[in-house]
């Protein structure tokens, strides 16, 4: 995607998981030693065997016990590696969101907002295509069970923000609160949702089409032309090309 030059970039921001020690590895792309490596293993033979118990018997109706001995821990050692259940789900988006994040960062400093959105798409893209399998049976199992849905979700708040956040970092004197930098995340997020959206209702049979069918979708709307709502009489009949308005 292209668009008019987006916001300059420059200074450092703050931490977006400040007060959420738990998960301050993940955004912040924490080195890991072998002892991490080996953990993360363990994580992921949780996640799996969580799963298949979710997708067997339902999220409500299984309990860590379970988890523990499918994935051949004991309870005990569970606890290690999530606090709860819904531990298991929340994860997952976190580190789905740290990958939006290294993406925004790791954007080279010439690139316009929507090339790094479209960098940062792509970048969502190929994490949910790791495997497709376990994205498609996450979404399912969030979208069958409230109560699923609502652990998949307990840490949105949490991606929302460290991805306005890299947006903020980009920008010199820029705030991740700022209007601009919000939107900016807003659009981001809303074409991941929308794109996986697409592809696990079946509308494109691949991530990468319904990203390109999504960002199709944006760039209908973005090039959206109207008179100022502040305009006076004289200036209505004035077009503005939004793509090409700064902050």
């Amino acid at each position: 995607m292209k668009g008019a030059s987006g916001i300059r970039f420059g200074k450092p921001g703050i931490d977006p998981t400040d007060g959420d020690d738990d998960w301050r590895g993940i955004f912040t792309g924490a080195k890991r030693d072998l002892k991490s490596r080996k953990q993360e293993l363990v994580r992921n033979a949780i996640l799996d065997a969580a799963i298949a118990l979710f997708e067997k018997k339902g999220f409500d109706q299984t309990d860590v016990a379970e988890i523990a001995e499918a994935a051949g821990i004991s309870k005990r050692s569970f606890f290690r590696y999530f606090a709860a259940k819904d531990d298991l789900l929340a994860r997952s988006v976190m580190e789905y969101g740290a990958v939006l994040v290294a993406a925004i960062r790791s954007a080279p400093r010439q690139s316009t907002d929507l090339e790094v959105i479209h960098q940062t798409l792509l970048a969502g893209v190929h994490y949910n295509e790791q495997p497709e399998a376990r994205a498609r049976q996450l979404i399912a199992i969030s979208t069958s069970h409230p109560t699923a849905r609502q652990a998949y979700l307990s840490r949105k708040h949490l991606v929302e923000d460290a991805v306005a956040e890299a947006f903020a970092s980009r920008a010199r004197n820029a705030r991740r609160d700022d209007l601009r930098v919000r939107l900016l995340a807003g659009i981001t997020l809303a074409l991941m949702n929308a794109t996986i959206g697409a592809w696990f209702l079946g509308e494109e049979k691949t991530l990468e089409a319904a990203a390109k069918l999504a960002e199709a979708e944006l760039e209908k709307i973005i090039p959206f032309k109207t008179a100022p709502l502040n305009s006076k009489k004289k200036g209505r009949g004035k077009e503005v090309d939004l793509r090409q308005s700064t902050p």
